[in-house]
């Protein structure tokens, strides 16, 4: 129905761990001072808002209760969720702060009913777009420039425990930089070191108790035995407040907390590795 087209939103709460090298889940905010960023807090890894963030989503159901998440054998069970989004071929969403999403699919009025979950299916790749000040000058991945001003590059690169991760994202100039889009493609949440990991865990997202859990799954909807199985990413959410849906309910009224979008860290000696981060959606019935 129109009205529930913004349900879509809620997607946006599902999904991305930092991919990559040292990263620690949760790091701290970066201090941003009159626009300019701290070149020793990158380099010790931090998070802050992106520009825009793109995803492709396929369905998403608001649930009464949590639901079972795939296993090597069996799809998720969302016997206790409605589905309220659908788009089997993929509908792409450019996420930005304050910016409303329209999305191309079917959309379904969920029950009357109190939501404290949420359900995404989605690919698993992803587009990061920035651009930013920094008080020391930094290089660009792969030698793509020097100076204070950095920012994505135009390209594409896997994230892989195979392979560790891509090192072609950013770009750096004496001058601004006018941001490109760098499409990540996810097959493992830990960094390269790490075991390989196909379900990803953050909590107290941006300072609430909104937690999301990521999952890898192969193309039958069964969570992925191994790595070359990865065909796309699920994600569950716990709602910080529940979302309640009455007979009278018209709308829904979203707000974005991107505050965790984007984790900078180091990309090894002067070199900065932009990358993603989990981000919030905050949705009301009215």
């Amino acid at each position: 129905m129109k009205h529930f087209r913004n349900l879509i939103l809620i997607l946006t709460t599902l999904f991305i761990f930092e991919l990559t090298f040292t990263k620690i889940a949760n790091s701290a905010a970066c201090t941003v001072t009159d626009g300019v960023y701290s070149e020793s807090e990158i380099k010790n890894g931090c998070e802050a808002t992106p520009d825009t963030y793109e995803i492709v989503i396929y369905k998403m159901y608001l649930c009464t209760a949590a639901p079972t998440i795939p296993t090597t054998s069996a799809t998720v069970v969302l016997t206790n969720c409605s589905e309220v989004f659908n788009n089997a071929s993929g509908a792409t969403a450019s996420v930005a702060s304050n910016a409303a999403i329209d999305l191309t699919g079917t959309y379904i009025k969920p029950p009357v009913g109190t939501y404290t979950h949420g359900y995404a299916m989605m690919n698993n790749t992803f587009g990061l777009t920035v651009s930013i000040q920094i008080d020391g000058s930094m290089d660009g991945m792969s030698s793509q420039g020097s100076g204070v001003y950095c920012g994505t590059r135009s390209g594409s690169g896997n994230h892989t425990k195979a392979s560790g991760s891509h090192s072609n994202n950013s770009v750096c100039s004496s001058s601004v930089i006018t941001a490109s889009k760098f499409t990540e493609t996810l097959t493992h949440f830990g960094g390269s070191g790490d075991d390989w990991t196909r379900i990803a865990d953050a909590a107290n997202i941006n300072g609430t108790t909104a937690a999301v859990k990521g999952i890898l799954v192969d193309s039958n909807g069964h969570l992925a035995a191994n790595e070359g199985e990865v065909d796309k990413l699920e994600g569950l959410v716990s709602f910080a407040n529940a979302i309640i849906v009455t007979a009278d309910t018209t709308s829904l009224t979203m707000s974005f907390n991107l505050g965790e979008g984007m984790s900078l860290n180091s990309g090894g000696s002067d070199a900065i590795h932009i990358g993603s981060g989990p981000f919030q959606a905050i949705m009301t019935a009215n």
